[in-house]
C-alpha cells in the first residue's frame, strides 16, 4: 500500500511536473522525460552495523537478502514495471492482499537457494493526472507543525489497529483505483492462462 501510494504521489506532484517541462531537461533528455521510480520487495533476515570513521558513519545491512532485494529491484527494468514482489512478502501477506498481485515469472536469483516466485502489483502511473498546486502558501508556525504531527499521529494509530484492512484501504485509495483501472478481469484471466502454458514449457 505504501509503495502504490508513493508511486501515485510522485506522478501527481505538481512540483515534479513543472521540473520534467523545463526547457533545458527536455532538451537534453527529450519530451517524455519524468521522475520515476521502481522498488523491488524482499522478505528476509539481515545484520546492521555502523561503517565509516569517527567524521561520518552510514548504517550498513550485512545479508544475502539484501543482494536479493536489490536483484528484485533491478529486474524492474526487465520486465518493464515499477513494483516488482518476490515470493517471500506474498507469502506473509495476508490472502486478499495477496490476491491483488500477479504471478509473472520464477526464476533463480543469485544469493537464493531455490527459485523464487515474481509478482507484480498492476499499476498504470500515466493515467494519474498532475494536481493543482496549492491557491495559498502555508505560513508553518509551531501550532501548526504540532497539529499536522498530531494527525499523522492519529492516521498511524488508526492504520496499526488491529480492526484496520489494508486492502481495503487499497481499494478505497482513488489514485491507486485509477492506476489499476486498465487491469480488468479478462486481463488478469487471460494472462495466467498464457503464464501457465509458460511455465509448463507449451510455447507453441
Amino acid at each position: 500500500l505504501a509503495f502504490t501510494r508513493i508511486l501515485g504521489a510522485v506522478h501527481r506532484s505538481p512540483i515534479l511536473a513543472a521540473y520534467r517541462g523545463h526547457p533545458g531537461l527536455q532538451q537534453r533528455l527529450g519530451k517524455n522525460c519524468r521522475v520515476n521510480l521502481s522498488s523491488g520487495l524482499h522478505y528476509g533476515w539481515a545484520i546492521e552495523g555502523a561503517v565509516g570513521s569517527e567524521f561520518k558513519i552510514d548504517a550498513s545491512y550485512l545479508s544475502p537478502n539484501v543482494s536479493i532485494a536489490e536483484t528484485v529491484e533491478r529486474a524492474t527494468k526487465i520486465y518493464g514495471v515499477s513494483l516488482l514482489i518476490a515470493q517471500s512478502v506474498v507469502t506473509i501477506c495476508s490472502p486478499t492482499v495477496a490476491a491483488k498481485c500477479r504471478l509473472i515469472d520464477r526464476v533463480i536469483i543469485t544469493g537464493s537457494v531455490t527459485p523464487m516466485e515474481l509478482y507484480v502489483i498492476d499499476l498504470d502511473y500515466m493515467s494519474l493526472t498532475v494536481e493543482p498546486p496549492p491557491k495559498m502558501q502555508i505560513n508553518w508556525t509551531s501550532k501548526q507543525r504540532f497539529r499536522v504531527r498530531q494527525f499523522l499521529e492519529a492516521e498511524k494509530a488508526m492504520k496499526w489497529h488491529e480492526d484496520a484492512h489494508m486492502v481495503k484501504l487499497f481499494e478505497q485509495n482513488p489514485e491507486i483505483a485509477q492506476m489499476r483501472f486498465r487491469y480488468t478481469l479478462e486481463f488478469i484471466h487471460v494472462f495466467n492462462m498464457g503464464y501457465q502454458n509458460y511455465s509448463q514449457g507449451e510455447w507453441q
